[in-house]
Order: C-alpha cells, then sequence, then structure tokens
C-alpha cells in the first residue's frame, strides 16, 4: 500500500495516457494547479455554547399532521432512540420519534450532507423566526448563534464500515431492517414514528435519479415550507431549482467514478465529462444577476445538492487524482465561497465533534484531513481490505486500514536497510 499522498496517487493525471485535450488550455488547469479556491470548512469549528435555550418551534407543530404509514412502514418505540453518554457508554435511551425527526446519519458520505444541510437550514430559519433576526436568505447568521443541540431535528451517527461490531446508529438501522445486514444504507429519517429512506445507491446509480427523496420531504414536511424551493409564490423558482438540480445529476456519480476508476486512460475520458459538467454548473450561475445562487438571490435544493460533492473535488480530487477547478470558472468559485460561509454548511463541515470521534474508524479530526483519510482506501482500489481489516478487528476511533499500509511501509524500509545498510542514509545519519 501507498503513504497518504504518494507518488501513485499525485502523479500527473495525463502522464501515460492518450491525451487529445492538449489544445484546452482549462483542461490543463483542472490537472495542473490549484484555483483561487481555498476551502474553509476545516477552520471551522462546531459552536462552543447553546444560546436560544428556549427556543419554541410553531413552524414544526404547524407541519405536524396525522400519521401516515411510509412506503418502508413504521419504526417500533423499541427501534429508534438518539445517542446518549451515560455510565454505561453510549446507549439508545429514547423509545420514540415522536417528538422530532431523527436523521440517521454519517458525517462523511455526500447524500447523508445534503440531507443533515436541508434539515440545518430548517433550523436557522426557525431560530431566526423566533429571534427577530433578519433573515436574509440565511447567510447572515453567525455561527456561535446556532444552538448547539438543534431544536428542530435530532441525530444519530452509524458508521457502516464497522457494521459487525455495531455502534448504537448501526444498531438502530438493523432493528429499523429487522435484523437483516443488506438493508442498512443511509441516510434515514425517522418522522413520526415512519421510516424514510433516501434512494438507494444502486437505483441512483442505474437510472440515473439524483436522491432527493429525504430533502424533498424535509422542504414539505418540517419545519417552515418552501424555504429551500423558491418563495416567491409564482413556482417560477421551483422550476428553475429541479431544471438545474436535472442538469447536474450525474456530479456525483462522476465524482465517485473518477476517484475509484483504476483505468488512468478512464479516468481522463471522465475527467473530460467532470470539467465539462463544471463549466455547465458555471455559466448556470451567470443566468440570474441577482445571483449568487443557481436561482439568482433564492438559496434552494439545486444549491445544496451539489454543495458536498464541489467540497470533495476541492479537497479529495485535488489530492488522490491532480484535479483542480480551474481558476477560470470564476462563478463557481464564487458560490463555493458563499456557501462555505452559510452557518447551516458551516455547521455541517466542520471539523469533527466528540460524538463523531468516538464512533468512526478514523483518526484524524480536522475536516480536509478526516475527507481524505475517508477516501484513501477508494483511490487505492482497496475498499474491500479495507472492509475486511473492520470486519475483524475494526473500532471506533482507530484506522486499522492506515495502521496495516504504516507497518507495510516500515517492513518495506527496512528490508531496503538490509540490502544496503552501507548506502542507506538513515543508517549512516544513526
Amino acid at each position: 500500500m501507498d503513504a497518504f499522498g504518494s507518488s501513485p496517487l499525485n502523479e500527473p493525471l495525463l502522464a501515460g495516457t492518450d491525451d487529445d485535450s492538449d489544445g484546452d488550455e482549462e483542461f490543463r488547469d483542472a490537472h495542473s494547479s490549484a484555483s483561487s479556491i481555498v476551502s474553509s470548512v476545516s477552520k471551522q469549528q462546531p459552536p462552543q455554547q447553546q444560546l436560544f435555550s428556549n427556543l419554541s418551534t410553531p413552524a414544526a407543530a404547524a407541519a405536524h399532521h396525522d400519521s401516515a404509514t411510509s412506503y418502508y412502514g413504521t419504526a417500533s418505540k423499541l427501534a429508534t432512540g438518539s445517542l446518549f453518554p451515560n455510565t454505561q457508554g453510549l446507549v439508545d435511551t429514547i423509545p420514540s420519534t415522536d417528538e422530532k425527526p431523527c436523521l440517521i446519519f454519517s458525517d462523511n458520505d455526500i447524500y447523508c450532507a445534503i440531507a443533515h444541510i436541508c434539515l440545518l437550514e430548517k433550523e436557522v430559519y426557525n431560530m431566526v423566526n423566533n429571534n427577530n433576526i433578519i433573515w436574509n436568505n440565511g447567510g447572515d447568521v453567525d455561527d456561535h448563534e446556532l444552538p448547539l443541540h438543534p431544536k428542530l431535528f435530532s441525530v444519530v451517527h452509524a458508521c457502516k464500515p464497522l457494521i459487525n461490531h455495531e455502534d448504537a446508529g448501526m444498531r438502530i438501522l438493523k432493528k429499523l431492517s429487522k435484523g437483516s445486514a443488506n438493508n442498512t444504507e443511509i441516510p434515514v429519517l425517522l418522522h413520526e414514528n415512519n421510516i424514510l429512506r433516501e434512494t438507494s445507491e444502486l437505483e441512483r446509480n442505474r437510472n440515473g435519479l439524483p436522491g432527493l427523496l429525504l430533502p424533498r420531504f424535509i422542504e414539505e414536511s418540517i419545519g417552515a415550507k418552501h424555504i429551500l424551493s423558491g418563495s416567491d409564490g409564482t413556482g417560477v423558482t421551483s422550476y428553475n431549482m429541479n431544471l438545474f438540480i436535472q442538469r447536474h445529476a450525474t456530479l456525483p456519480n462522476l465524482f465517485n467514478s473518477l476517484l475509484t476508476s483504476p483505468s488512468p486512460t478512464r479516468r481522463i475520458e471522465l475527467s473530460t465529462k467532470l470539467l465539462a459538467l463544471l463549466k455547465v454548473i458555471n455559466s448556470d450561475l451567470q443566468l440570474f444577476s441577482s445571483g449568487p445562487y443557481l436561482c439568482g438571490d433564492q438559496f434552494t435544493l439545486a444549491d445544496i445538492y451539489i454543495c458536498p460533492v464541489i467540497e470533495r473535488i476541492v479537497v479529495v480530487l485535488s489530492t488522490y487524482r491532480n484535479f483542480w477547478i480551474p481558476p477560470s470558472l470564476t462563478h463557481l468559485i464564487h458560490w463555493y465561497e458563499v456557501m462555505c460561509g452559510r452557518p447551516a454548511v458551516r455547521v455541517a463541515t466542520a471539523d469533527r465533534t466528540e460524538e463523531s470521534m468516538r464512533t468512526y474508524c478514523y483518526e484524524k479530526e480536522s475536516r480536509n484531513e478526516y475527507l481524505l483519510e475517508v477516501y484513501e482506501c477508494y483511490a487505492l482500489h482497496e475498499e474491500e481490505q479495507f472492509q475486511q481489516l473492520n470486519d475483524d478487528v475494526g473500532r471506533a476511533g482507530v484506522n486499522v486500514y492506515r495502521e496495516l499500509s504504516e507497518e507495510v511501509e516500515d517492513r518495506e524500509r527496512m528490508a531496503i536497510c538490509e540490502r544496503g545498510k552501507s548506502s542507506c542514509e538513515q543508517c549512516v545519519i544513526s
């Protein structure tokens, strides 16, 4: 296995392949140098204090309706819960989700991030309405004004690589799936005891679906309505939003394919397609002069849908595939900077919380380093080895895959030393 950021990952993507794009300066920019984008998410800390502790939720109460059964049925009282520390560790203590929705998610997954940001945006809106703060489309609320524990919803972290070891989130997912480990995809939303699942990865890949079942449900059923799909009253913003979502629907799959493809030639094709789509998004951001969002001054699900993917392009693809967003895509760069400044996005992309550190089988705390750690095995095409190691000896807070990689590297260095001690720089120094 190669070390973090080792040469096989950092070789220029164009090396050793047939490239017919030499005349495309933007294509070369995407593989040679960083744009002016500087991701600020790793600098953001989770809110340190809980303000507005007496927040009421009239919007949530107004959205409450008679209970109906979802396609996936209802959750028994024994199957639902949230995470709280006690002397026994982390246990499921809340027996029902009647009071507020509960999102079972992973803080390193794209589709979980989309649903989480939607809920956080509703939380910001709810907080603003209850405290007479100027809304301004949700962009001017400081981090410290967001409650440490949301009033509108709760979350439970679930680490899928540790499925055999069952953290509290995975225990809940297995209970919801009646003990089966085959239906434990996340995110899952528990609302009024109903089980609401996102479009499966298989369906998204096979049918090209965008995977927005939960965000659309959140928009219609949790908190104030229509704050993420256009509040102009004409339906035009909602129409534009849906059009942009449709136009950009392949972005998550392009990111995953470019990261995981073992073929250099195939990666050239994928990077060309990704660059073309980024150009489309850049052009779409110029359509409405009122900006800075896709629908002008209206922040919508179309922006939330692509935000987690752009973050991963900036952080992950630039490291593992030498793919950068070209500096010429100025509107996209400005949009991303604006998105990183939104309170909901800052919270969703902040450095890891204590709960995250004690749930997932990773060690890095800063956001950018965490994402690189999560995606390393996919970039090296060793996800099966990663999962096998975690099935056997995985545990929260420890990256056993990285530990093994470091052991292999140490053995290789020792072997080199044994073959030529006289010329080994480390031995000469010692």
